[in-house]
């Protein structure tokens, strides 16, 4: 019965450890763990790279360790600002294979995805990298909210430069804000802030220069310029948007510009320059502002990306404008409009699109199957629980009832018992007391024959002496009588005619006999008779030979003492 219920609680606990799940911990080479904390600080990211860089694939032992590796070059490389080729989306396989198949770690599984999505972006597949970094928001889950929202940034980018201004970029990026703050990295929270804010200010003018100021504020905490420079041009570019309507608010994006000039001026991107160009010009200083798009080619040195650039055509447009030159201003806005326009007609959009619905309907659609294997384990365990403690329940009964069987058999077997104890008493006191008659019969038999053996010894010419001798002489035709009274010596002398065999082989017959009518208490004259001697004083001497033929170190009777006051 117990060998029962303990199979049936493993078997309960075994379905409980599937049903929820276990992560093998795996520990790795102290080297790429070394490496991966060095990547997590911004000043000692080269130093991580030029780690990983050094060890090669041989000197790692595990697959583990390699996945590891391929996983933290290729992070490594990305944070250091290094552009993927074909050659690193094989190096990033080999970590997404492994964590996606032979490995319980999630995090490396999302970090590996994340990666990947990268590599694929710098390799001009968006559609891809759109389905990777959704494959990375999907694998951190609700217990991974940094990862989490980096996925989610990364698609907020992703949906941003292929210009998809339909909502979908705002949507990740506020995504990405509450998963920052939950996990509580302002670094990034910045940054997503900063981002939020630009796409806000087509739209929520009001909340776009909130969310900025937050940014600003964040960037100031962590005291870093260039990200600070970032966003004060931001905000600055949404002050500008607003001054077409409103000219205080031209004073207001020359305030933010003073804020970056304060900074720092020299090597600004080329976005600053233009957006000093643009709010120069609208307060009416267009040599200013030439000025500031003079640093800016200096800056981009490529003039034919700048003519396809936007915000370096709008700038060159308001410049245009303020000195009065309306046949330039409307040729640059009609460039930029068209511009917009190839923009919008970019195919790449509509794949990331498709992409990113293709892998929501297949999500779903695992999520969907997941769900249903999750009831119908969950059902299985439920019913194999009922059904165990059914079974439970039955044998518990059958034990119940079986045991009210047994307490009736003990007790008819415990009366039958106590029966054959009262009889077995009775018999025992029947044995004592023939015990007892046998002893007194043997007694007075014994006392008969003393007696007669003694008369005899007094009328020696006797005939009936004669035949009474002749009837008590120990011969081998009586043997078995006198076999007979030594069970009776053993009895009162504890077994001492049977241990004196046992240890003292070497004592035949009359010996033993000379033993025996000792323990009787049989005289000199007496046992003179029995034995067939004529002299008595024969059995003195018989008794001291027999001593000495036992090795004993005391004489006959006193052997014969020690055995009577034994218990």
């Amino acid at each position: 019965m117990i060998k029962k219920l303990t199979f049936i609680g493993l078997i309960i606990s075994v379905l409980a450890m599937v049903f929820a799940g276990c992560n093998d911990s795996v520990s790795h080479d102290e080297r790429l763990m070394e490496a991966d904390s060095l990547l997590r600080d911004s000043g000692t990211r080269p130093v991580a790279l030029d780690s990983l860089t050094a060890i090669t694939a041989q000197t790692l032992t595990s697959d583990a360790d390699k996945a590891y590796h391929s996983l933290l070059v290729t992070q490594a490389r990305y944070l250091n600002y290094i552009r993927f080729t074909a050659a690193d989306d094989s190096v990033i396989n080999i970590a997404v294979d492994f964590f996606k198949h032979r490995s319980g770690d999630t995090e490396k599984l999302t970090r590996s995805y994340l990666y990947k999505g990268t590599v694929m972006e710098d390799l001009g597949r968006p559609d891809s990298a759109i389905y990777y970094y959704k494959s990375a928001e999907a694998s951190a889950g609700q217990d991974d909210p940094f990862n989490r929202g980096y996925a989610q940034y990364r698609m907020g980018k992703l949906y941003t430069n292929n210009q998809a201004y339909d909502g979908r970029e705002i949507e990740k990026l506020e995504a990405a804000v509450a998963s920052f703050r939950e996990a509580g990295d302002n670094h990034y929270l910045m940054m997503s802030l900063k981002d939020l804010g630009a796409q806000y200010r087509y739209r929520k003018a009001e909340l776009a220069e909130e969310t900025l100021n937050e940014a600003i504020a964040l960037a100031e905490k962590e005291e870093s310029p260039s990200n600070l420079i970032s966003c004060l041009n931001t905000l600055a570019y949404l002050y500008f948007m607003q001054g077409e309507k409103d000219k205080s608010y031209n004073y207001k994006a020359y305030e933010q510009l003073q804020r970056i000039k304060a900074l720092k001026l020299d090597g600004l991107n080329v976005g600053v320059y233009t957006t000093f160009a643009s709010v120069y010009a609208n307060l009416g200083k267009p040599d200013s502002a030439e000025w500031f798009l003079q640093l800016a080619r200096q800056q981009q040195n490529n003039d034919s990306a700048l003519r396809h650039s936007n915000v370096y055509l709008e700038s060159l447009s308001q410049v245009a404008k303020a000195r009065g030159n309306l046949l330039d201003y409307f040729r640059l806005s009609h460039e930029c409009d068209s511009n917009s326009f190839s923009a919008i007609r970019n195919s790449d959009i509509v794949n990331i699109m498709y992409s990113e619905l293709s892998f929501d309907q297949k999500h779903q659609s695992e999520l969907e199957h997941a769900r249903r294997v999750r009831n119908y384990i969950l059902f299985s365990i439920v019913a194999f629980v009922i059904l165990s403690l059914l079974l439970l329940a039955f044998l518990l009964y059958r034990r119940s009832h079986r045991y009210d069987q047994l307490v009736i058999e003990l007790k008819d077997q415990s009366q039958n018992q106590m029966n054959n104890l009262t009889d077995l008493q009775n018999n025992i006191s029947e044995m004592k007391i023939n015990d007892e008659r046998l002893k007194g019969f043997i007694l007075s038999h014994t006392s008969m024959m003393r007696d007669m053996i003694e008369a005899c010894y007094h009328e020696p010419n006797n005939r009936i002496t004669e035949n009474v001798k002749r009837i008590v002489k120990f011969q081998d035709s009586n043997r078995e009588n006198w076999e007979k009274l030594y069970d009776y010596i053993d009895l009162e002398h504890n077994n001492i005619m049977t241990l004196t065999r046992e240890n003292y082989p070497q004592l035949n017959d009359r010996d033993l006999l000379l033993l025996a009518l000792t323990c009787m208490g049989y005289s000199y004259i007496q046992t003179a008779i029995v034995m067939g001697y004529s002299n008595a004083t024969s059995v003195s001497v018989l008794k001291q030979r027999l001593a000495r033929k036992m090795n004993l170190d005391c004489s006959l009777n006193e052997y014969i003492d020690r055995y009577s006051t034994q218990k």
